[in-house]
């Protein structure tokens, strides 16, 4: 049994047996169904011959509304039937809704085809479906313009369904309103990857999902070879970001490290493969010749290069948007096609420097000023830019006048790249959204013969087939939410255009075009998680005083990434902008171990046992999105070979005002350091047993020198060091008669004599003394005294 024409939600209502009362269920049932009973609450959930339902006396339809104070949730029990389709309603009859359900053997589809009794411009009603299920179901949305229980990425699994239609006044570029995909989730294996075959054949013949471009066909069977073809190329997907000022460094960098260590992606970001960021000169497509001389002839050879070692590339990339001085879409002439917020005329003539513009909105226009009904755009999309002919003029402030007329005060005349001019009473005037003042974007006119969206999809899809692009990366892609379901709209028409597998990355997960990602041979592949398992390092950053990383900062980071799901090993600099280079390698003093540790968790991660994972979560807190604890857990090998974690604990003061390790997005791993003047002591805990402490103390860049450092612990316990550490420098004691001194990115300069006697921590509290055993100086000092706790060894290890 295949195809849509069930009539789920008429026929088998009237299949119901009277004598059971009239709405009672038949025991037996074929495929997918779902069904309402006269009061329109949900009758029977059934996919895939798997009876699925459960009653909830919340269940069915409610209808939303927004007063500007309350929402008002009234459950809808107005319920009628026409062919395949049902129309449920409020008492009064308005509004109402029409949903059309579509019944597969593996799965069912639930549409909204029409809305009455709600205007364009009400944007103040919603319309929801909830449903309960006595095992997990998957569900997903066909759009953004409706959401799912699942939140921000569109694939949910569960067994509360909220099925959610918000923005009941617009509709996607081809009319639909949204809807949404019901499969059985308790399936696995090949079961699971049969049901989801069925749902990407049948919703790609239905209009509703994409599918990859150069398929003659789109069956179940092709759609399992495609997934297989995609697992084979992207499962265990390793890679290191790299950065390079010249095209002998890339390929050096690619040869020496990413080849010798079976990387399989290379990242390049903006800075290096673009030369900007944000596009301003250039399309987002334009390749930097300060790297690349030849352009993409240069980029092109390069890929070639990677591949032909079994190795894809990935260029990081900031969406479609249009920059301030593109040389096609704004320089000379401004693109008719640009994202707009409404029109108007020009109220009265204006010379070239003219700062205060009179502008009259066309009838039914809102200018949207702080107070108008634009709820939907998201923030960052810059309304005060309009266009009047060829020149774009950013407006200072909008104070409306008495009647409908406006003024724009504070103008900035030709702006960017544009030139100012003088214009006639009643010329045409067109506002324009900058998302973050940065980027003009495209209207979303994917259903124009002439689209720039789709122009922008296509060159951007062409650039990515030429080169072979192992990735598809959308970054900043709220700069497009002229409204909120226009992103992924943009990335399923690129996605559509792409010839060949590729992952995805916007913030925070994939595109959902990749619909690959839910098949059993890729959803269990940690690799193809947002989050990467980093393996960083970084050089001192002073306008935002962040240290170079030390050793335990890169440990932290790594152990951290497997707790959000990480398994794609990943060599990069954890500062956002930045990739590893030559001059990073060679100024990093920890480079060789940093390098030793990728090895390591090269060989680890993919075969990391759930215990393994199981013990990091012990020992971490989850605090917002990431994690934070007292412990790093240094991932080692033991005397036998094995894989190992050893905790290191930085001691904390008793009184628990110390911060524990934690990660900060943009930078990684922030320390726990307890920042004194040299001579505070200070009562550390040791929560492990008694021994002598690894000590590591920074002298800060301003401060005075420290002369023979003297630590002394409970009072009898002492290390004195012979030499002084200067300003900037580090000082580390693992042992042994000797510190090391290292400079500010932990390059060692120097070895200092160092004398230990009964220098032990307790078990529980110590009172420790940081001081200058010579000299007059108090010098402000950052210190970090380390207990390590016995090692753990890796389930992880059976399985190499």
């Amino acid at each position: 049994m295949s195809g849509k024409g069930i009539f789920s939600a008429m026929i088998k209502h009237f299949l119901y047996v009277l004598l059971w009362g009239g709405w009672a269920a038949l025991s037996c049932y074929g495929a997918s169904e779902l069904t309402f009973d006269a009061s329109a609450k949900p009758a029977t959930l059934v996919l895939g011959d798997h009876d699925l339902y459960e009653s909830n006396s919340s269940a069915g339809f409610h209808l939303r509304h927004f007063d500007g104070e309350d929402i008002t949730d009234t459950l809808l029990s107005d319920i009628s039937t026409s062919g395949d389709e049902i129309t449920v309603s409020h008492s009064d009859g308005l509004p109402s809704f029409t949903f059309r359900i579509d019944s597969f053997d593996k799965h069912l589809a639930i549409h909204l085809v029409d809305v009455q009794g709600i205007g364009t411009n009400d944007r103040n009603w919603g319309i929801n479906l909830y449903l309960r299920s006595n095992a997990n179901v998957g569900h997903f949305s066909l759009s953004n313009i409706a959401d799912s229980t699942s939140g921000w990425s569109p694939y949910g699994i569960g067994t509360t369904i909220k099925m959610e239609w918000r923005w009941l006044w617009g509709t996607l570029h081809d009319g639909r309103r949204g809807g949404f995909v019901l499969y059985d989730a308790t399936l696995g294996g090949a079961e699971l990857d049969a049901a989801l075959a069925e749902v990407w054949s049948e919703q790609h013949a239905a209009g509703t999902m994409v599918r990859p471009a150069g398929q003659a066909s789109w069956t179940t069977n092709d759609v399992l070879a495609w997934v297989d073809a995609y697992a084979a190329q992207n499962n265990n997907m390793s890679e290191v970001e790299l950065e390079a000022y010249s095209l002998a460094e890339l390929y050096n960098l690619t040869d020496t490290y990413v080849f010798s260590n079976n990387i399989r992606r290379v990242k390049l970001h903006t800075k290096t493969w673009r030369g900007e960021y944000w596009p301003k000169y250039h399309s987002r497509v334009n390749v930097n010749t300060n790297v690349f001389p030849a352009g993409k002839a240069d980029l092109l050879a390069y890929a070639n290069h990677l591949r032909a070692n079994g190795v894809f590339l990935r260029l990081h990339s900031v969406s479609c948007g249009i920059g301030k001085h593109d040389p096609d879409y704004i320089v000379g002439g401004v693109d008719d096609r640009l994202a707009s917020w409404g029109t108007g005329t020009l109220e009265e003539s204006i010379d070239a420097s003219t700062k205060t513009i009179r502008f009259r909105p066309d009838p039914g226009e809102v200018v949207p000023v702080l107070g108008s009904n634009i709820a939907h755009t998201y923030p960052v999309l810059l309304y005060n830019y309009v266009r009047i002919g060829d020149e774009i003029v950013k407006v200072g402030a909008f104070n409306r006048t008495d009647d409908d007329v406006w003024m724009l005060e504070n103008c900035t005349r030709g702006f960017e790249g544009t030139d100012s001019a003088a214009h006639s009473a009643t010329e045409n005037m067109i506002g324009l959204y900058c998302s973050y003042g940065q980027n003009y974007v495209p209207a979303y006119d994917l259903a124009q013969t002439n689209s720039l969206m789709d122009e922008l999809a296509l060159e951007y899809a062409t650039f990515v087939n030429d080169l072979q692009l192992g990735h598809l990366h959308f970054d900043g892609p709220e700069i497009h939410a002229i409204d909120f379901w226009t992103s992924r709209e943009l990335f399923n028409r690129i996605y559509s255009y792409v010839d060949h597998p590729t992952t995805s990355s916007r913030v925070g997960q994939s595109i959902s075009a990749h619909f690959e990602q839910k098949f059993s041979p890729v959803r269990d592949d940690g690799s193809y998680a947002y989050f990467a398992l980093e393996v960083g390092l970084r050089l001192e950053y002073p306008n935002r005083q962040k240290l170079t990383t030390s050793i335990l900062d890169t440990h932290f980071h790594a152990v951290e990434g497997v707790l959000l799901g990480g398994r794609r090993v990943s060599l990069r600099c954890p500062q956002s902008g930045y990739g590893v280079s030559e001059e990073l390698l060679a100024s990093h003093g920890l480079s060789d171990d940093v390098l030793q540790l990728l090895r390591y968790w090269l060989e680890v991660a993919p075969v990391l046992d759930d215990a393994d994972v199981a013990y990091i979560d012990s020992m971490m807190t989850k605090v917002g999105g990431h994690y934070q604890s007292e412990d790093v857990l240094v991932l080692g090998k033991n005397g036998n070979g094995d894989y190992v974690f050893t905790p290191h604990r930085i001691m904390g003061r008793t009184s628990g005002e110390d911060p524990f390790y934690h990660i900060e997005q943009e930078w990684g791993s922030v320390p726990r350091f307890q920042e004194i003047p040299a001579g505070t002591t200070m009562q550390l805990h040791n929560p492990y047993a008694a021994q002598e402490p690894q000590v590591v103390i920074r002298v800060v860049e301003t401060s005075a020198t420290l002369e023979d450092p003297l630590i002394t612990i409970n009072g009898t316990g002492t290390l004195s060091i012979s030499g002084d550490i200067q300003p900037g420098e580090y000082m580390k004691y693992t042992g042994g008669g000797t510190v090391g001194v290292y400079d500010n990115n932990w390059n060692l300069v120097r070895t200092l004599p160092a004398a230990a006697s009964s220098f032990t921590v307790n078990g529980g509290s110590n009172s420790v003394t940081t001081a200058a055993g010579s000299g007059s100086g108090s010098p402000d000092l950052m210190v970090q005294y380390i207990a390590l706790d016995d090692a753990y060894v890796l389930e992880a290890n059976n399985n190499l």
